[in-house]
């Protein structure tokens, strides 16, 4: 592609032609689809769950765009996606359904109105994300929007951020939460000591399936000193991070394993050795007044009750007198093209020509005066975006879940679609729940941020008279500040379907029982998890399929549920011997804990079921490759791939809800009921095991084989490759083994593998499995293993 003639900088032109020419390499089979996935990650491209289709993100710091920007994007919408713009929860815009052979040009277009992907996915620093009023808010510290450039401007394309151990998150925060500081790597918030701007500094927050809270790291860093600290922070990440066990590597891990006082040491000794550097000067510290286009006041909509309670809900007043943050409510962040242009050009008209994406997936355009709001209201009525409650209770957030992401298991933007549905139609939200928040998740990863709600959920999948089902995890009492986070409170699972119902009746209850100005999360502490999972257990069934089929179907499908799209869970006989231990392990446990009873010593008996059932969860989840050292993590992970798929009984769902709430002074009946039942799950362990050997098969989980990988079988499958690169062993080996089982003989499997033991011990153990190693090749400090299946 020749781009030397377009005003794109040099650096930004050669990614561009590079990834033109890798695209090219990929048609023409000289590039592997793992290696290719590399690469496009870094550009901000990634892989959909559809064949063949791309989402491609963009990177806006701070969430801001230009009216000519956001022009730009809608074309590429247009043009190369399916018509819809989504906002993130990161303030990115993604485009989805997007041909990987127009990607290149599209890339192009985006430069010339200086949009980027680069590094918006990957093991990289992500979009720096900062209050969306941030520079206009009447109770911010100061603007903290130009730090946030500053430091994506300085950590992008640095060769420190190329390759880290796994995706890096910062965020900026001017006054009383909007920055979310505690649920990110880096979370800064704006303080000012003795005249000089600076900023307090949390580090090692996150969510995904097992969120951690930021711990503080100091006080006060001056301005001068910003991105001296960040950088600092992300050496430390990046020499310290876990980059061979990917689910271990973000920087809340190694805060875990090191502790702060460590971290704190390090830290230091990063910072000490970058003194002396000189650092860009961070650029205009408070930007002045737009000039605003002349405009003629539109004052038909006054007597109109919707455009009053549009003005209550979605307008708010700047520090600067006279004007005006006016929010745009979008469902599920999706905009289509006529209305991205159509604000593009509202906010060239009547405001500054700037428009801002908000961490809530709606959009904000600031600099609007008064008389203008008549005017923005009927043009957004024409596009239908004029309706009322941004920030509020049906401002619900979520990600795009299965309908397209590779990790998706339940449809969330469906469920959301139906919670909206239902608040227009007769689900009263009165302005008391206004501060409760909504948000949901298509699997456990948090992508909507559901562990941060007042109402969370996450997606799941669970056996209902015999019926795969999806479900959800309800999370309650969540709540973020920019001082601290309250994770919410998992309390029950239940059926997709039944999710609406259980918002409803959490919501109800709270009228009912709150106290004199008690907010939600505060009356979720007051009466407790117990509480509530009895109110909402009455959910937790569904009518027989044959009464109500489409209670087991996801929503917004019409297709039986299924997580064949997923893959499937791993086994193999070369890790029968660790299978072994922990069961043995767990029958040893069972038995001290008899001997326990036989003393009457009920404590110590409670103790032993539950090493016990600890070591059964470990052996199984084996066979999904799967080992943790966290009993917790290792339990839930239990739950939702063994249990909740009936692998082994559903009762033992019951073990796992009391292991928290068994008290200190276990009586006999307690002692008895643990020490049984964790014998009973030692011994379906050990009978699944038996299975598994007999039938020398590698499959554990429900569900048949992936379709796509059963065509490719019978059409002979060709080639196909598998990135186990920060896969330790003996995982390594059980995800070649079952890759190879669901191809057909003759088929050629490339495995990318990390030096050392992995590229010493795969090859062997899969040659003695009958297949034919047709090479093993070093590339860029990895190997790749050529396999033929036998």
């Amino acid at each position: 592609m020749d781009t030397k003639a377009l005003n794109i900088p040099d650096e930004v032109r050669q990614e561009i032609d590079a990834f033109a020419a890798e695209v090219e390499r990929l048609n023409r089979g000289e590039v592997g689809d793992d290696d290719f996935k590399r690469f496009r990650l870094q550009q901000g491209i990634y892989g959909q769950r559809q064949d063949g289709e791309q989402m491609v993100r963009t990177k806006l710091p701070a969430g801001k765009m230009t009216s000519d920007q956001l022009h730009c994007l809608a074309d590429f919408a247009d043009k190369y996606s399916h018509g819809i713009l989504h906002i993130t929860t990161r303030q990115d815009i993604q485009l989805h359904y997007v041909n990987i052979q127009n990607v290149a040009q599209g890339l192009e277009d985006l430069a010339q109105s200086g949009v980027t992907t680069r590094e918006a996915c990957g093991n990289t620093v992500r979009n720096v994300t900062a209050c969306h009023k941030a520079g206009t808010c009447s109770t911010e510290v100061f603007d903290v929007a130009p730090y946030a450039l500053a430091v994506s401007k300085y950590l992008l394309r640095k060769d420190l951020t190329q390759n880290l151990p796994r995706k890096f998150k910062i965020s900026f925060g001017g006054c009383n939460g909007c920055g979310l500081a505690p649920i990110h790597d880096i979370g800064l918030k704006a303080v000012i000591q003795n005249d000089v701007r600076g900023f307090r500094v949390l580090i090692g927050g996150g969510l995904g399936s097992f969120p951690h809270a930021a711990k503080h790291l100091v006080d006060f860093i001056p301005q001068d000193n910003l991105l001296q600290l960040c950088e600092a922070i992300v050496s430390v990440f990046d020499k310290y991070g876990d980059k061979r066990n990917r689910n271990k590597a973000r920087l809340k891990f190694v805060v875990d394993k090191l502790g702060m006082d460590k971290i704190k040491e390090l830290y230091e000794e990063e910072y000490a050795a970058l003194n002396g550097k000189t650092y860009p000067a961070i650029e205009d510290l408070e930007s002045g007044i737009p000039e605003i286009p002349a405009y003629k006041p539109n004052n038909h909509h006054d007597s109109d009750p919707e455009f009053q309670l549009w003005k209550g809900r979605n307008i708010e007043a700047q520090k600067q007198e006279g004007f005006n943050n006016v929010q745009i409510k979008l469902i599920l962040g999706d905009f289509n093209v006529s209305q991205a242009k159509a604000l593009a050009s509202i906010a060239e008209k009547y405001a500054g020509a700037s428009i801002i994406c908000t961490v809530n997936q709606n959009v904000m355009i600031p600099w609007v005066k008064e008389n203008a709001f008549g005017c923005i209201y009927h043009e957004l009525k024409n596009i239908g975006l004029h309706k009322a409650g941004t920030e509020e209770i049906r401002d619900i957030t979520c990600c795009p879940g299965s309908e397209t992401c590779n990790l998706g298991i339940t449809a969330s933007r469906g469920l959301v679609q139906e919670l909206n549905k239902e608040m227009e139609n007769g689900f009263e939200t009165t302005k008391d729940l206004d501060h409760v928040s909504i948000k949901a998740s298509g699997c456990p990863n948090s992508c909507g941020q559901h562990h941060i709600a007042s109402i969370g959920f996450h997606g799941g999948a669970k056996k209902i008279n015999g019926i795969l089902t999806p479900h959800y995890e309800v999370f309650l009492g969540g709540r973020v500040s920019e001082d601290d986070v309250v994770f919410g409170t998992s309390v029950i699972k239940i059926p997709a379907k039944n999710a609406p119902a259980a918002t409803k009746l959490t919501l109800e209850d709270y009228k009912a029982g709150k106290q004199d100005g008690e907010m939600f999360g505060e009356y979720f502490d007051r009466k407790g998890k117990i509480y509530f999972r009895d109110l909402l257990s009455q959910l937790k069934a569904l009518p027989e399929i044959e009464k109500s089929p489409e209670s087991y179907i996801d929503y917004g499908s019409t297709e039986k549920f299924s997580l064949e799209d997923r893959g499937q869970g791993e086994c193999a006989g070369a890790v029968t011997d660790m299978i072994t231990d922990r069961i043995t392990e767990a029958e040893r446990a069972h038995f001290q804990g008899k001997l326990s009873l036989e003393k009457k010593s009920f404590k110590e008996t409670c103790q032993h079921a539950k090493r016990s059932v600890i070591a059964s969860a470990r052996a199984l989840l084996v066979t999904e490759g799967m080992d943790f050292n966290d009993d917790w993590e290792c339990l839930k992970k239990f739950q939702s791939l063994v249990i909740d798929m009936e692998i082994v009984s559903a009762k033992f769902a019951k073990l796992i809800d009391s292991f928290e709430a068994t008290p200190e002074a276990a009586d006999e009946k307690m002692a008895e009921w643990w020490l049984s039942d964790a014998g009973e799950l030692v011994a379906e362990s050990k009978k699944i095991q038996g299975t598994m050997q007999s039938e020398k098969t590698l499959r554990m989980r429900v569900g048949g084989d992936d379709p796509k990988e059963k065509a490719k079988s019978e059409n002979g499958g060709g080639k196909q490759s598998i990135d186990l690169l920060g896969v330790k062993c003996p995982f390594n080996y059980v995800k070649t083994k079952i890759k190879l089982e669901t191809m057909a003989p003759g088929s050629v499997l490339e495995v990318l593998l990390d030096a050392g033991e992995p590229s010493e011990n795969v090859p062997r153990s899969i040659k003695n499995d009958g297949h034919k190693v047709v090479s093993l090749t070093e590339e860029n400090g990895h190997y790749k293993l050529t396999v033929e299946k036998n």
